[in-house]
């Protein structure tokens, strides 16, 4: 029977980082927790191996959780349904991973405030899961919600599960990787060498666009590729120590950090007092330094040096002005999309700074005490363009 909440209170993984990071799957231990069927195949009419017996544990191979699961069992590999399987009980929480861009909200509903976004193959910790709906995970500390079909112990959707079977899944892969090279043939006779930029987490350095070709070498967080072009099946060609290979182009950045699209409330939390702030102005790439002093509906800044007085003047063409511009925020070790006005007005707290007064940081989701609709807009329209350009 069906268990539409589950508390979920431990796992086991089984392989080493060192593999995790080589191969796309994860093994992970399960529990099921009714008596089901072991198939051969992803699909209720492939033939039955075995029966399995409730509180029987399983090796996981891939994790679809609103399909089916890959797993091993006495050395037979085999599929089960996903909703039949929970973890087994020990501690309170699961490391789980994000298997595309999703939102972290604060309650189970698409209705529920954006706490932030998360890329493809962010570390969770699950706190409740159910398998047709929402489940409740941590982040830094906070808790909130993730719809669970973009949740996985492997952080992928299981590739064998989206076909009827075997035999389809590999003619479909066969196609898409067909598909992925022609693409990107195209794209590199069109596209040209786009400069430097750093991993931002633990990543393959591939012989060809797809994640069944060969990984060449297994890159280090902050390590820099030259890129050689970027294509729009989300692949980056790029060259690493003389060698020519395909990264994941959401794995790399202009900083070695993932830009994240956090909600204000959030940021409210995270942010210091008086403390210098780097901006990346994401148009020119241009950055200075910021401190924070009031944290209210948005935050209140100053220029930290007169030297950052003179950049932010340098980029807005020495005019002071309301228009929004599209910044990323170094804070603490987030890397954060937000917007920022250049017309110093009110009070300031920064002596010989170069500027009267302070200006307006906006992150998502914060608010201005101007009735201007536009104004609200631009603010807003200004932080999505910095998430966007990431």
């Amino acid at each position: 029977m069906k268990r539409l909440t589950r508390k979920i209170l431990s796992i086991t993984l089984l392989c080493s980082m060192a593999i995790a990071l080589a191969q796309t799957a994860l093994a992970a231990e399960l529990v099921t927790d009714d008596k089901v069927n072991f198939r051969a195949d992803a699909s209720l009419d492939a033939n039955i191996i075995k029966t399995i017996s409730t509180g029987t544990a399983i090796e996981v191979i891939d994790h679809d959780p609103s399909g089916w699961t890959k797993a091993k069992i006495d050395g037979t590999v085999g599929y089960i349904k996903s909703e039949y399987l929970t973890i087994p009980t020990s501690s309170g929480a699961v490391a789980f991973k994000t298997t595309d861009g999703v939102n972290f909200r604060s309650g189970p509903s698409t209705d529920s405030d954006v706490l932030r976004t998360l890329a493809a193959g962010f570390n969770v910790d699950v706190l409740e899961h159910n398998p047709a709906g929402w489940s409740k995970v941590a982040i830094n500390g906070i808790n909130g919600y993730i719809k669970s079909e973009y949740l996985s112990v492997t952080g992928h959707v299981a590739q064998e599960a989206a076909a009827a079977s075997q035999q389809s899944a590999a003619s479909q892969q066969s196609s898409s990787q067909q598909a992925a090279s022609a693409s990107q043939q195209s794209a590199s006779s069109q596209q040209q060498a786009s400069g430097t930029l750093k991993t931002i987490d633990g990543v393959n350095f591939r012989s060809g666009p797809t994640t069944d070709s060969d990984v060449l070498k297994v890159l280090s967080v902050n390590t820099s590729v030259e890129v050689i072009d970027r294509d729009s099946d989300g692949w980056t060609k790029a060259r690493v120590d003389g060698a020519v290979g395909y990264i994941r182009s959401d794995l790399l950045s202009v900083t070695g950090r993932a830009v994240e699209l956090l909600n204000w409330s959030v940021v409210s939390q995270i942010m210091p007092y008086h403390t210098s702030l780097k901006v990346i102005d994401v148009r020119t790439g241009l950055t200075y330094n910021v401190k924070c002093f009031s944290k209210g509906d948005h935050a209140d800044v100053e220029p930290a040096t007169k030297a950052d007085t003179d950049t932010i003047l340098q980029i807005r063409n020495g005019v002071w002005s309301w228009d929004a511009r599209p910044i990323w925020v170094v804070i603490g070790d987030h890397l954060v999309a937000a917007s920022i006005h250049a017309m110093p007005h009110s009070v300031s707290t920064i002596p010989d700074n170069g500027m009267d007064g302070h200006i307006c940081m906006h992150f998502l989701g914060s608010v201005t005490s101007s009735t201007s609709e536009y104004y609200k807009r631009d603010l807003q329209n200004a932080v999505q363009e910095a998430w966007n350009a990431r």
